[in-house]
């Protein structure tokens, strides 16, 4: 048995951040973060950027062997916990070691959700979520003269830019949507995307979903992806990108309330004693927007992890309170997606711009109380509006008396700041 004052499980943005924190505050404790990967951490946000070519693999790495060793941090490398006793304080891992802890975080991150079909386990049919993804990426699209990206989303649009840039001709995207990304754009807004994609050889089908992937004669590569109506696609490689999932089933025991992720509350606790959670594995009690969600991106969990480590190491109690924002290119487009950027949520959704302008925004409208707010919008290829965007949202602005001009591209949204 093992005896820890601080145990982190994840060693990404969550769990790195709050041993940080955690040591600035506590000196002499004893932290040790124990992660399933194989390196020091790592960021997923420069992933996309070393597989497109932009940056060395070494520039990926955020963090050296000697920055854990001169803050007295013990990384457990390549090890997975496989049960949590949340009354005896301790957890054990994959090796049989036990660990017992004064204070847990559970910060694990997500896996990617695998393709379920036959002939998604050959080598070519990639995912990108880790370094050793990256590096196969780079690895199959080079000399690759067709590829196939199954999903519709972030991910997919890494894949066309990373393959592109790694000299692949013929990129189809396949999503069984009707329309690209239609869980989170208007048409209007996905036609912007799809009409860049197009412009860089990338063809999007909709409404084909997945049946198998088949091999090309050496069995071990796939060479063909078939969807449930019978289209056939010739490839060399082929990229996924259907999603995250946190593997959150050897917490069923546990007493830690479990639900689209882990329930935390606004300080990040479980409700168990002395167990709190952060990043994409947390469903948090959101403070500006009065509902319980979970948010998968590395800002988010960075500052989640910051709150996190502050609550851990005592003193007075620190909510989390953030507008979450999430922003990235792909070929000469720009997409950010800021707040809540959920149709159902909202009361009204305003619309900015248009396709024959090649940019457009969706302002999301919503009151709460008595005030008429802006929680959250999606941004297309208008970046300069994601800073005031993002100040209004977080500010909890009343934008009632301004509604009618939302719409009027004009209309400079850094007004209603100070308003």
């Amino acid at each position: 048995m093992r005896e820890i004052d601080f145990l982190v499980i994840g060693g990404s943005a969550a769990g790195t951040t709050a041993a940080e924190v955690v040591r600035g505050s506590s000196p002499s404790a004893t932290i040790t973060i124990i992660t399933d990967e194989k390196h020091e951490q790592y960021s997923r946000v420069l992933l996309p950027h070393y597989t497109r070519r932009k940056i060395q693999r070494e520039q990926v790495f955020l963090k050296k062997p000697q920055w854990y060793q001169e803050r007295k941090i013990n990384l457990v490398k390549g090890t997975r916990v496989l049960s949590l006793d949340a009354k005896g304080h301790s957890v054990r891992d994959d090796r049989g070691n036990e660990y017992r802890y004064g204070k847990l975080l559970l910060a694990i991150g997500g896996d990617v959700i695998k393709l379920p079909v036959p002939g998604a386990d050959l080598e070519n049919v990639l995912y990108l979520r880790t370094i050793e993804d990256g590096d196969a990426t780079i690895k199959y699209a080079g000399g690759a003269k067709k590829a196939v990206v199954v999903g519709g989303g972030f991910i997919s649009l890494d894949f066309a830019t990373s393959f592109r840039a790694n000299g692949v001709e013929e990129i189809t995207i396949l999503i069984r949507e009707p329309y690209f990304w239609a869980n989170k754009l208007d048409r209007g807004s996905s036609k912007i995307i799809v009409d860049i994609l197009g412009k860089n050889g990338v063809s999007v089908v909709a409404g084909e979903e997945t049946a198998q992937i088949l091999p090309k004669d050496s069995k071990d590569l796939a060479g063909e992806v078939v969807t449930k109506s019978g289209r056939r696609f010739d490839c060399d490689v082929v990229g996924v990108g259907i999603g995250i999932k946190s593997d959150l089933s050897w917490l069923a025991d546990s007493g830690i309330k479990v639900d689209r992720a882990i329930v935390v509350n606004e300080f990040l606790e479980t409700g168990v004693a002395d167990v709190y959670a952060a990043g994409d594995c947390a469903q948090f009690h959101d403070l500006i927007f009065n509902t319980s969600h979970a948010l998968g991106n590395w800002a988010n969990a960075t500052s989640q992890g910051k709150v996190a480590g502050e609550n851990m190491a005592g003193g007075a109690k620190v909510p989390f309170e953030t507008a979450s924002s999430y922003s990235d290119s792909f070929f000469e487009g720009t997409y950010s997606f800021i707040g809540v950027t959920d149709a159902q949520f909202a009361d009204e959704v305003i619309t900015r711009g248009s396709f024959e302008l090649g940019k457009m925004t969706r302002i999301y409208i919503k009151t709460i109380g008595s005030v008429m707010r802006i929680v959250g919008a999606s941004v297309i290829n208008h970046p300069m509006e994601v800073g005031p965007l993002t100040s209004i949202i977080k500010g909890k602005v009343d934008v009632s008396s301004h509604k009618e001009q939302l719409a009027n591209t004009s209309f400079d949204l850094r007004g209603l700041i100070s308003s």
